[in-house]
C-alpha cells in the first residue's frame, strides 16, 4: 500500500483506498499474514479470520477440572 500519509492525503489510487474502507467494516486488520501472526503473538489472541459458525464442544475429558 505504500505510505499511509499518501493514502489519506489523496495521492493513492482509488483501489487502495477502497480496500482500506472495506476493511473498516470487518473489524480485522488489513495486513499480510506475517503481520497478523505477529499481532496475534503480541496480543495473545486470534485476530485472523476464522471459520464461521459455532465451534465444536470440547469433550469433558479434555477440559481441565476445577478440583
Amino acid at each position: 500500500m505504500g505510505r499511509f500519509a499518501d493514502l489519506i492525503a489523496g495521492d493513492a489510487d482509488e483501489a487502495a483506498f477502497g480496500a482500506l474502507r472495506a476493511a473498516e467494516r470487518i473489524g480485522r486488520p488489513l495486513a499480510n499474514k506475517d503481520c497478523i501472526d505477529g499481532l496475534e503473538h503480541v496480543l495473545g489472541r486470534t485476530v485472523a479470520r476464522r471459520a464461521p459458525g459455532r465451534k465444536k464442544a470440547v469433550a469433558e475429558a479434555e477440559q481441565p477440572g476445577l478440583f
